[in-house]
């Protein structure tokens, strides 16, 4: 019996050194991957992280190592103006910066001890999540390249327009139901219109999107209805609004208005949508009063 407990107490020894080392290996990399971190925020894009493939935090650092990558190869591919590059430069900047400084603060609250290690498994989710931010605006600005650079290819089909977006808008709610209501007006018969799928999808992302970031109303109405062998979609709110001095100027490319943008955008989510529509040989217009909500309006040719 003595020699039984002998065993399972040096297994347990061999369990707990193995679990110590391993703790401490992990503490080092995410020392390690913070410094290289902090320098790609000080503009150095030419570090890269390097951890064990079998690290816990390996995929984390990879996926970080390749949105720094995108960053830098689509930066060197704008062909913009010198005053449009300064304005790219500083969204880019604080764009990136803002999440960044989140994920750091995070991976430094593990490597200080400043959380218990049932907790490092959340705070690395939620670095992750603050990656995926990154990705998130990285892929912004990818189809922004692609719309100036004309390598924005299209694949125009006939498509049942009112299933599409009943499809799209569900992907949403989950969302979006938090502070919003919705009135959802969408055909149920078949209404089809020549699109592309995946454009007329990102047309309805960054105006959702755009919602969801600068109404701050509680209530979002998305109608669609044909009108005179043309097909109309509508998207408004009942929020702050946007004053007539920035309401001109929205769909401009890297257009920040106070009211028409906010400090959460990147001044490209509008500009992409009215690249998109024309491309579609539509039309985009806008309406709003400030106090009482904007309305979007989208236009589609059959």
């Amino acid at each position: 019996m003595m020699l039984v407990l002998s065993i399972i107490c040096l297994l347990l020894a061999v369990v707990c050194l193995l679990l110590i080392v391993r703790l401490r290996q992990n503490r080092r990399q995410i020392a390690q991957a913070m410094v290289v971190l902090e320098d790609i925020g000080e503009g150095n894009l030419d570090r890269k992280i390097v951890v064990d493939e079998n690290s816990d935090i390996a995929a984390l650092c990879f996926r970080l190592n390749e949105i720094v990558s995108e960053i830098k190869q689509q930066l060197s591919r704008l062909r913009v103006s010198e005053n449009e590059y300064r304005k790219l430069i500083t969204s880019l900047s604080h764009d990136v910066r803002t999440p960044l400084a989140s994920l750091i603060g995070y991976l430094e609250a593990i490597t200080d001890g400043l959380v218990t290690e049932a907790e490092q498994q959340e705070y690395l989710q939620a670095a992750q999540t603050k990656a995926f931010e990154l990705e998130t605006y990285i892929n912004t600005l990818f189809e922004w390249v692609k719309l100036e650079s004309g390598e924005r290819h299209y694949h125009f089909e006939a498509t049942d327009i009112s299933e599409l977006l009943r499809e799209i808008v569900s992907e949403w709610i989950p969302r979006m139901e938090m502070r919003f209501s919705f009135d959802i007006q969408i055909p149920e018969k078949e209404l089809r219109c020549t699109i592309d799928a995946a454009a007329f999808r990102r047309i309805i992302d960054n105006l959702l999107e755009n919602c969801l970031k600068h109404s701050r109303g509680n209530r979002v109405t998305i109608r669609l209805f044909e009108q005179d062998q043309q097909v109309r979609l509508e998207i408004s709110d009942n929020g702050r609004g946007i004053s007539e001095q920035h309401l001109p100027r929205i769909f401009d490319r890297l257009y920040k208005g106070d009211e028409a943008r906010g400090s959460k955008g990147n001044g490209l989510g509008l500009a992409i949508v009215q690249e998109l529509v024309t491309a579609h040989h539509g039309e985009i217009n806008v309406c709003s009063k400030l106090g009482e909500g904007t309305k979007f309006y989208v236009t589609l040719p059959k």
